[in-house]
């Protein structure tokens, strides 16, 4: 979903660049320059073929909300024969073998995988992550709180243990909104934006946790357009909510027995600003959060106008120039989509490629906050680099223009 205000004024014919996954729209050597960092501690990779990065992102939260763990279970295949090296910017502070091979190195919180492919080499870690910096970078936040049947508010315990009767009160914010500017124009074919937007409605059509769509793999990178321009945007990654907040060990009188019957809310929703439940209980109990997120498309937008069956089909009914320009901008949101959900998923290795998926997976810790490090780990520096140059431009007055004549 994105708002967005329109810049500058058309101009002659032109065409335009469609946003880029973040993670390329600056390249690295580049932007370490810009900022004034050394080149030596820039991830790279080397490997013989194609490779599938697949990343289970698992998030233990406290009572309140507050991030208190997370542990990626990364799953890396490799196809081809030789040598690879793969340099992951965690910072991770420690990682475990799924599986018989062996897990990867620890380099001052980089994730360095190395060693040779037969043609075929499956490399898997559970690596856990520093919360501190993890929590300002995952797409999506929760709060808890809980008022008691009186009416004041009480703590949840370490243990996610609920004193007695009250109420839940369970909050779910998407972290991913940002401002941006985006291209557009005053006017652009219809038949290759038709292409691009039925399949951008097919991947929507069938979310699952496999990369969203983007200029590097199914949209154009290019498109021909009358009047080039840009526009200020806000823009958000829908996330798929599916999961459950349920309270267990709830003593209820049922046909003069007392069985225990857990209470819950069920979510299946999709998040693009916040929702908010409550569960409702009338004893004590202790709450377990199961709750999964990915981005996805919002297949909403990427319905064709007029109830034709497909964009092809509204392409060759000769559409208004009105009607095209709105296929542009939604083709251009639906790229931006794409772009700025690069900065999650992929979680970690950006830089290996769009094939793979990745899933968050919230839950409750079951017991106190577990030992962190005393040896201090450095953020991710290419994803908040980006973020703070994306800042710097907007706060400046600076907009990049997406033309070439």
């Amino acid at each position: 979903m994105i708002a967005a205000v329109l810049l500058s004024s058309p101009s002659a014919a032109d065409s335009i660049d469609l946003p880029r996954p973040q993670s390329e729209q600056l390249n690295g050597f580049e932007l370490f320059e810009m900022l004034g960092m050394s080149r030596d501690r820039l991830p790279a990779s080397t490997v013989p073929g194609s490779v599938t990065n697949n990343e289970r992102v698992n998030v233990t939260v406290a009572g309140d909300g507050s991030v208190q763990q997370v542990r990626d279970q990364q799953q890396i295949e490799l196809t081809g024969e030789g040598d690879y090296h793969v340099r992951e910017a965690g910072p991770a502070r420690s990682a475990v073998a799924l599986g018989g091979d062996e897990p990867p190195v620890l380099d001052l919180g980089d994730i360095v995988w190395q060693g040779f492919s037969p043609g075929y080499r499956q490399l898997g870690a559970d690596l856990t992550l520093d919360p501190h910096i993890e929590s300002a970078h995952l797409p999506l936040r929760v709060a808890l709180s809980f008022a008691a049947a009186a009416g004041r508010g009480v703590a949840i315990g370490p243990s996610a243990q609920l004193p007695g009767p009250g109420t839940v009160t369970f909050t779910i914010t998407n972290t991913t909104r940002q401002g941006t500017v985006l291209p557009t124009a005053d006017d652009a074919p219809a038949r290759p934006m038709a292409a691009a937007l039925d399949s951008a409605r097919t991947a929507a059509g069938s979310p699952s946790a496999a990369r969203l769509p983007t200029t590097g793999t199914t949209l154009p990178t290019k498109l021909l357009v009358t009047g080039a321009s840009t526009r200020h945007a806000t823009q958000v990654v829908p996330l798929r909510l599916r999961g459950e907040l349920r309270l267990t060990g709830v003593a209820r009188s049922v046909s003069a027995a007392r069985v225990t019957h857990p209470l819950a809310v069920d979510i299946d929703a999709l998040l693009r600003d916040s929702l908010t439940f409550n569960l409702a209980t009338d004893g004590a109990g202790t709450l377990e959060l199961d709750l999964s997120a990915v981005p996805v498309l919002d297949l909403q937008p990427l319905t064709p106008p007029h109830g034709v069956r497909s964009w092809g089909a509204w392409a060759a009914t000769g559409p208004s120039a009105a009607e095209r320009r709105s296929a542009l901008d939604l083709l251009v949101q639906t790229a931006a989509i794409g772009a700025r959900a690069a900065a999650y998923s992929p979680y970690l290795g950006p830089h290996l490629g769009p094939a793979g998926s990745t899933v968050f997976h919230y839950a409750l810790a079951p017991a106190a906050s577990p030992a962190t490090s005393t040896r201090a780990l450095r953020p991710r520096p290419v994803p908040i680099a980006l973020t703070v140059l994306a800042a710097l431009l907007l706060a400046g007055g600076g907009v990049v223009i997406w033309r070439r004549s």
